[in-house]
């Protein structure tokens, strides 16, 4: 009874595995406009995971909706994350973390200090 019971489970958990990968089309599967605009992540479509794949499909329906300026970012932005190894992803996440736990005039402080070396660096990221 408990056997049974047990494998009802794992297949039940296994289909709602295999449902929720394949609610997230593959990389042929999206539409020319998806394939666009989520170009930088081409490589990695197939292989990313169901959570992450929605994320990335909501930015690119808003996508038509941004600025050219905000766009532009948006594309630098994917291809830089991906640019990434693993680990460097990972270091990136807990300096978020540890960014998001600072008081307000702290953020505040990191963020000007960011963009005074944007503005100093001339663009170099975008070329």
């Amino acid at each position: 009874m408990a056997r049974s019971a047990l494998v009802a489970a794992f297949c039940l958990c296994l289909s709602l595995s295999t449902l929720a990968e394949s609610s997230q089309p593959s990389w042929e599967k999206l539409k020319p406009q998806q394939r666009e605009v989520l170009a930088p992540l081409a490589q990695e479509w197939d292989n990313m995971d169901p959570v992450k794949k929605k994320k990335w499909l909501g930015i690119a329906e808003r996508y038509p909706g941004m600025t050219p300026s905000e766009q532009h970012r948006t594309q630098l932005r994917m291809r830089d994350w991906y640019s990434l190894t693993p680990e460097q992803r990972e270091l990136v996440r807990e300096k978020y973390k540890t960014i998001k736990k600072m008081p307000p005039d702290k953020r505040h402080e990191i963020k000007r200090k960011w963009r005074e070396y944007e503005q100093n660096s001339g663009g170099r990221r975008e070329q």
